[in-house]
């Protein structure tokens, strides 16, 4: 009853407001996706026949753009200056987007567009890596993720030109929980990556650990039984860095030798749209915001 009355509200505010016609409120209540352990299976198939990426940096101190909830309507202003600004940077051979690229359907075509019409800079190799978020699973949107980005279940390794490598590690956590299948593979996968001699491990996935408001009401975090596991085996395992999203307000968590980074949206409008550089050295990894208001 609860869930109906706040979807026929939902529905009526955005009949009474033209700018928010497009919201994907509705998504939440009809035409879901697959479920986490179906979205796992399909990830690992692309997986076992494409295998992983693997990146060559141009420098040991290298740089990594991170982005999040674009949500890609009927304006990408600030997408755009986010890949203009990655496409420019040489010495950035990888870019990160952090889930819920488009807010409804119909506009993956749309996201995607600008990758293909802004020129690529011809010194460089140019890779847009990406987790899947709520927005991108709602009204059975998996299967139009899937035809354009693979797989959200993943790791991808970047080698620097003296032969030190970074790990980059993708996970599920589109409705906010990471089911037993990418659970044991996040095991595996860490416990493979000991004894490879990584520089630095960083996570990457859409849902928070934590939340310090309730903008995004009951999918702003995962169980907390399912991040207190996260935690410990992270930390267990020294990665360095846990990025995230959809909170869309920045946030800084330190967790002993790991830091959780949650990114601000890149939305059209957004009162404060921001992305994040890393640059990953030798010593650590640094951060910066980049303010686009």
């Amino acid at each position: 009853m609860k869930k109906t009355i706040i979807a026929i509200s939902a529905l009526i505010l955005c009949a009474c407001n033209p700018d928010t016609w497009n919201l994907d409120v509705t998504g939440m209540f009809s035409g879901s996706s697959p479920g986490i352990n179906q979205r796992v299976e399909d990830s690992f198939r692309y997986n076992d026949e494409h295998g992983y990426p693997v990146i060559n940096a141009t420098s040991e101190n290298y740089k990594v753009y991170i982005a999040t909830d674009t949500h890609v309507d009927f304006t990408r202003d600030n997408w755009e200056r986010f890949i203009n600004d990655y496409r420019a940077d040489t010495n950035c051979p990888l870019a990160i987007h952090l889930g819920d690229l488009v807010n409804a359907q119909n506009h993956w075509d749309y996201m995607k567009r600008p990758l293909d019409s802004i020129p690529a800079n011809p010194l460089k190799h140019d890779t847009l890596l990406v987790v899947v978020g709520n927005h991108d699973l709602y009204f059975n949107q998996w299967k139009e993720y899937l035809l354009r980005w693979k797989t959200a279940t993943y790791y991808a390794i970047v080698k620097t030109p003296a032969g030190k490598q970074d790990l980059y590690i993708f996970i599920d956590t589109g409705e906010g929980i990471l089911g037993e299948r990418q659970t044991e593979w996040l095991k595996q996968t860490l416990t493979w990556a000991d004894g490879q001699g990584f520089r630095h491990i960083a996570v990457s996935t859409h849902t928070n650990l934590f939340k310090r408001d309730s903008s995004q009401e009951n999918s702003s975090n995962m169980p907390l039984e399912e991040t207190y596991a996260l935690i410990h085996l992270l930390k267990m395992h020294n990665v360095k860095m846990f990025w995230c999203g959809h909170d869309h307000s920045r946030e800084i968590t330190n967790l002993g030798t790991m830091m959780a980074i949650t990114v601000d949206a890149l939305k059209d409008p957004e009162a404060h749209p921001a992305y994040m550089i890393a640059t990953m050295s030798d010593e650590d990894i640094h951060y910066r915001f980049v303010d686009l208001k």
